[in-house]
């Protein structure tokens, strides 16, 4: 009797030990698709927004400063929201071809969670919440790379989720990046913020499932 009851806990035991050691470490083939106009998803997950910058901040219900959001000012232009969650595959990639501009690295004094149980359920199943005004969006740790196009910077800023970062970043200012290639590796998931110049049009929508290096995100003009 006891067997059967112990039986249940031992699978969830081992399906938590799986998800934790071996599947968020997994590392897919991607080959980004030949559009030298396209700008690539950073990460896999879901859009939760898609957003109007203007005059240094991020338009909406409730205004935000842009540079809040991606630890460096930046111009008009659009900010997008990838959430990735514990499922997602955890590199972040390059979006663009250009030379990395600035590299920088901010802690937080303490990592609040992005999303509650019940909106993290909802993204589960593809319901976007909006996590743009989010204490956690805006005080968590967080990393940031510019990326110098010829249509202008393009920016790509990784926040923690309440487990902290735990990140690793595989790029640095003066890098000659490819759109594409692995651009940081997130432990523990979190939230992809791609900040692009004025001469781009988004292409995804809020509620759009991604992946990283193969989904178009924006193209030129």
């Amino acid at each position: 009797m006891r067997a059967r009851f112990a039986l249940p806990l031992l699978a969830a035991a081992a399906a938590g030990w799986y998800l934790r050691s071996v599947y968020r470490f997994r590392d897919p083939v991607r080959l980004p698709p030949p559009d030298a106009g396209a700008v690539l998803s950073p990460a896999d997950g879901v859009v939760c927004f898609v957003r109007r910058v203007e005059g240094g901040l991020v338009t909406g219900e409730a205004a935000v400063e842009a540079a809040a959001l991606l630890g460096i000012a930046v111009g008009d232009g659009w900010l997008l929201g990838f959430f990735v969650g514990p499922l997602d595959v955890h590199y972040a990639y390059q979006p663009v071809t250009g030379q990395l501009l600035h590299a920088s690295h901010t802690g937080a004094r303490v990592n609040v969670p992005l999303l509650g149980l019940g909106e993290a359920l909802g993204l589960l199943t593809g319901r976007p919440a909006d996590l743009l005004a989010r204490r956690g969006t805006l005080e968590n740790e967080r990393m940031t790379a510019v990326t110098r196009t010829a249509h202008g910077d393009v920016t790509l800023t990784l926040v923690a989720p309440g487990a902290g970062l735990h990140g690793t970043s595989f790029v640095r200012a003066g890098d000659e990046a490819r759109a594409g290639h692995k651009a940081a590796f997130l432990a523990e998931g979190g939230l992809a913020l791609l900040h692009l110049p004025a001469g781009y049009t988004p292409a995804v929508n809020v509620g759009d499932r991604v992946q990283g290096a193969q989904s178009v995100a924006a193209r030129q003009g």
